[in-house]
C-alpha cells in the first residue's frame, strides 16, 4: 500500500474532514516501514508518519481503523508525550495509551471505529484490557472477575460516564503494583515506545504546525486528564467551594506563612529600605520652583526675603515587602480538587497577601475580587511557563517566594530558566503522592496537602 493510497483512504472516512486531516497529512511523509511494530511520526526537520504495511493489512482493513491508528499517533505528538520523560518506562507507555485509546473512544462512540482497539488487545489479559473499551461498552461496563479494586476505578474513570478521565497518574500506580505483581500478559502499544524515533528534540515549527491545525479539531465533551503539552487553549471557568476544608485551610496557612505572607495586611513582611521623600521647608536661598514669586514682585516691586521649597530627604524605613505569587494547577487530572484548593486561597488573596496565577501550558492571573473567572487553559500541565513568565518580570519585580500548587509531573524545568532565577525561594505543595522529583532542579521544598 503506498502513500496516496493511505492519504485517499483517510479522506474518504467522513469524519477525516471535521479533524482536518488534510492539512495534517500534507505536513507528513508517509513511509511504509517495517522495522516498527505498528506506526510512529518522526518530529524532524522532514517530518515522517511511518507505517508498518502488515500491520496496516491485519487490523487496518477499515478505513475507520486507519484513521484511529493515525489520530491516535497524532495525539502522541500533540500532547508531547515523546519530550515528556528522557526515558520512559513500560508503565508510562502503556498509561499514555491508555488515556489516549479511551478519549477516542469517547469521541468516535460507533463500533466501527473503537473496533480497532478491541481488534488490537483482548479482554482477558492485563494490561491489555486497559487499552480497549470493556466488553459491553458503552452500555455497561463488564469487568473480568480477577480484576483489582484499582483497577477497576481505573476503567471506570477511562470508560465511565464521568467528564473526567483517569490521569496518566492513576494509571502509571496501577500499573506499577499490578506489573511488579507479576501481571504482565501479552498486550499491544501503538507506535514506536522503542525510544528509537527520530524525536529527540522535535521540530518547533512543525509541532506548531500541528497545534494550529489542532486548534480546529472538534472540541471534547470529556477533560482530558493527562500531565502533558495539552490541547490548544480554551475558555474555562475556575470554581470554587463554598466552604473551605479545615484542615486544608490549616496547611496553606502554615505553607503561606512561611512562603513570606502573614495572616494580615498589618502584620505583613517587612524590611529596611532606603525611602525618599520630599519635605517643604522655607529658606532666604532663592527658590527657582517658588511660584509666588512673579505675584510677589507685581505686589511689592522687590524679591521676598523668604523662599519656599522642598528638600529630597532620604532615610532608611521598614517596607513591606513583596507579596509571594502563587501558580495553581489547573490541568485535568486537578478537575476534581481544584474547587477546595482556590476555596482555601480564596482570603489570603482577597486580602491582597499574595498574587494568584493559574498554569496548564499558559499562565493567567486571577483578580483578587474574581476568583471565580474565565481563565485559558489548554488542560495539560508544564512548569516553564510558569518560569517562563517569572522571567518576564523585571527582576527588581520579582517575587522572592513562589508556590506552584499541583498534584506533580509537570516536567523537567529548563537549564537557563533555574539559573536566571535562582534567587527565587520555590515550594511545591504537592496535593498527591508524587515524589516531586521534577522539582529538584529548582531546590524547591516540598510540601503535602491534605486534599
Amino acid at each position: 500500500m503506498n502513500a496516496n493510497a493511505i492519504r485517499t483512504r483517510i479522506y474518504n472516512v467522513v469524519p477525516a474532514a471535521s479533524w482536518q486531516m488534510e492539512g495534517l497529512l500534507s505536513l507528513l511523509d508517509i513511509v511504509p516501514d517495517t522495522s516498527i511494530q505498528t506506526a510512529c511520526v518522526d518530529c524532524t526537520s522532514r517530518p515522517r508518519l511511518r507505517l508498518n504495511p502488515s500491520f496496516l493489512e491485519t487490523h487496518c482493513a477499515t478505513d475507520e481503523h486507519l484513521l484511529m491508528l493515525v489520530l491516535h499517533e497524532l495525539h502522541h505528538v500533540v500532547l508531547g508525550h515523546t519530550r515528556l520523560f528522557p526515558r520512559p518506562t513500560k508503565a508510562h507507555n502503556i498509561a499514555f495509551d491508555a488515556v489516549i485509546n479511551a478519549l477516542l473512544c469517547h469521541q468516535f462512540p460507533e463500533e466501527r471505529y473503537w473496533s480497532f482497539f478491541t481488534s488490537v488487545n483482548d479482554a482477558a489479559t492485563f494490561p491489555a484490557r486497559l487499552l480497549r473499551p470493556p466488553r459491553r461498552w458503552p452500555r455497561s461496563l463488564a469487568l473480568p472477575p480477577d480484576a483489582t479494586a484499582g483497577e477497576k476505578r481505573v476503567v471506570e474513570l477511562l470508560y465511565g460516564p464521568a467528564k473526567v478521565g483517569a490521569t496518566y497518574l492513576e494509571v502509571f500506580e496501577l500499573l506499577v503494583q499490578s506489573l511488579q505483581g507479576g501481571g504482565d500478559g501479552n498486550f499491544v502499544l501503538l507506535g514506536n515506545h522503542s525510544g528509537n524515533a527520530e524525536d529527540d528534540t522535535g521540530d518547533p515549527f512543525f509541532q506548531q504546525a500541528i497545534r494550529d491545525i489542532v486548534a480546529k479539531w472538534p472540541r471534547p465533551d470529556r477533560i482530558l486528564s493527562g500531565r502533558d503539552q495539552g490541547t490548544p487553549s480554551y475558555a474555562w471557568h475556575l470554581d470554587a467551594a463554598q466552604s473551605v476544608q479545615p484542615p486544608l485551610q490549616r496547611a496553606f496557612e502554615v505553607l503561606l506563612r512561611k512562603a513570606g505572607v502573614c495572616e494580615s495586611s498589618v502584620s505583613a513582611p517587612r524590611r529596611a529600605a532606603p525611602v525618599s521623600n520630599l519635605r517643604a521647608i522655607e529658606t532666604v536661598v532663592p527658590q527657582p520652583r517658588d511660584r509666588r514669586i512673579p505675584a510677589w514682585r507685581s505686589l511689592h516691586g522687590a524679591w521676598p526675603l523668604i523662599y519656599r521649597g522642598e528638600w529630597k530627604e532620604e532615610r532608611r524605613q521598614r517596607v513591606p515587602q513583596p507579596v509571594a505569587h502563587v501558580y495553581l494547577d489547573i490541568s485535568g487530572s486537578m478537575h476534581s480538587i481544584l474547587p477546595p484548593i482556590a476555596a482555601a486561597l480564596r482570603r489570603p488573596h482577597r486580602q491582597g497577601l499574595l498574587r494568584l496565577f493559574v498554569f496548564s501550558t499558559v499562565v493567567g492571573e486571577v483578580e483578587p475580587r474574581n476568583l471565580g473567572c474565565q481563565v485559558a487553559n489548554t488542560f495539560g500541565t508544564d512548569i516553564n511557563c510558569v518560569l517562563a513568565h517569572l522571567e518576564g518580570i523585571r527582576p527588581a519585580k520579582r517575587p522572592r517566594w513562589v508556590v506552584v500548587v499541583t498534584d506533580g509531573w509537570v516536567g523537567r524545568p529548563h537549564e537557563t530558566c533555574v539559573r536566571n532565577l535562582s534567587r527565587i525561594r520555590f515550594t511545591a505543595a504537592i496535593a498527591g503522592n508524587d515524589p516531586g522529583e521534577d522539582f529538584k532542579p529548582l531546590n524547591a521544598r516540598i510540601v503535602r496537602l491534605p486534599v
